[in-house]
């Protein structure tokens, strides 16, 4: 303003300047601020850490044989006492012994490859994988020997150990029921040639795809929630292959 202030008023907004307005208006000074370039990472999808095994170069061990072996032949058993009603299965076996344990023998690989095609497909993604009996489940697999209704049949399972992603995880999941698809088709096919006893043939193929379609129910421990986690179109893909077959086996 050209005005003359002691030193405790000389400054604009000390004395209220009436030229003030001319400095509050003023556009700062521009400045050009270098550009700062901040890396993109790439979000990985977080891996799974499986309880920890010791991971050995052998396909298998002593204890998982014993395991095996157990669990194969309470499944079997499991496949006599569905021979007849009640407990006139005994005396089926009794007339018809090979029927019956030809019966019992392809049942028993059912489960027994529903649970090695997990194996082998965790054992390709690098895990660790072994096939271990559990207690309740061998406890409910026994009593259904003798259970004229109830049948359970789940001994154990394959453990997994190691570091897995979705992708690994669901498809180590698929691979169970995908075998036993596939295995039912093939018994079907078998089953409509004439040199192949078409009843246990397609008695075989009818469980096989029930196995399946059991096993790809989205909820809990079923493998059907790991491949519903990873994949849904997979799953809808697996489940409806399923469900036509089983229609296909019934009405066919």
């Amino acid at each position: 303003c050209g005005q003359y202030f002691c030193e405790d008023h000389r400054l604009p907004e000390n004395h209220n300047c009436p030229e003030l307005w001319r400095v509050r208006t003023r556009s700062p000074p521009s400045v050009e601020r270098e550009r700062i370039s901040v890396p993109r990472y790439e979000v990985k999808e977080p891996s799974i850490m499986y309880p920890f095994k010791a991971m050995r170069k052998e396909w298998t061990s002593i204890t998982e044989i014993y395991h095996l072996t157990i669990g194969a032949a309470v499944v079997m058993a499991v496949g006599l006492s569905l021979m007849g009603p009640g407990f006139s299965w005994v005396a089926y076996i009794i007339q018809n012994p090979l029927a019956a344990f030809s019966s019992a023998l392809l049942f028993m690989t059912l489960f027994i490859s529903h649970e090695l095609a997990h194996k082998i497909s965790a054992k390709h993604f690098g895990l660790w994988a072994e096939f271990r009996l559990n207690v309740i489940g061998i406890s409910l697999t026994t009593l259904s020997i003798f259970s004229p209704l109830i049948k359970v049949v789940s001994p154990g399972t394959v453990v997994v150990s190691g570091v897995a992603s979705k992708e690994v995880i669901g498809k180590t999941a698929l691979a169970g029921p995908l075998t036993n698809i596939v295995l039912a088709f093939l018994l079907y096919s078998a089953s409509l040639h004439p040199l192949c006893s078409s009843t246990s043939v397609a008695s075989g193929a009818l469980l096989s795809i029930w196995i399946a379609l059991l096993n790809l129910i989205p909820v809990g421990i079923f493998d059907g929630a790991k491949i519903f986690w990873w994949n849904k179109t997979v799953w809808a893909a697996s489940f409806c292959i399923s469900l036509i077959l089983l229609m296909l086996f019934l009405f066919f």
